[in-house]
């Protein structure tokens, strides 16, 4: 009967044992798992960061040649040009990562961007449209920088 019991005891602690290497192995792999996906948020947040500061270099450029008492119609468009490319490279991922961020930018994007192609684009509004816009991507940037 002893040796039954002392079986039953070892089988016991063996099977115990067992279970709890297991779960550890489990949490290693989540572990992995949630490093991975923090990666790739890091270098999603990167990539937006550089864009958005490309995006910001334009709008600087922007709004020199707005505040220049000679102002060129042309290199108004061209810059106007430039930004639309700018933010079409990350304009998707900000859209799908940050919706309402997106949503709050192009509201005074898109009419800068409009307003610039224009012959004789209206330098005042232009003008507050630019520092309207850049407030909003320096709160975008701040808010990339913390992931």
């Amino acid at each position: 009967m002893k040796k039954i019991l002392s079986f039953i005891s070892i089988l016991v602690i063996i099977i115990l044992a067992a279970g709890c290497s297991s779960n550890g192995e489990n949490e290693k792999q989540e572990n992995a798992n949630s490093e991975k996906a923090n990666n790739a948020d890091g270098q999603m947040a990167d990539e937006l960061l550089n864009g958005s500061d490309e995006v910001m270099a334009v709008l600087d450029d922007l709004q020199a040649n707005l505040e220049n008492k000679a102002e060129n119609s042309e290199l108004i468009q061209k810059k106007g040009k430039d930004l639309e490319e700018n933010w079409d490279e990350i304009e998707k991922k900000v859209e799908e990562n940050f919706p309402e961020d997106y949503e709050s930018i192009e509201k005074s994007l898109y009419p800068l961007i409009s307003e610039s192609q224009k012959d004789q684009g209206d330098s005042a509004k232009m003008k507050d449209l630019v520092t309207e816009t850049k407030e909003k991507l320096e709160s975008f940037n701040e808010k990339l920088a913390e992931k």
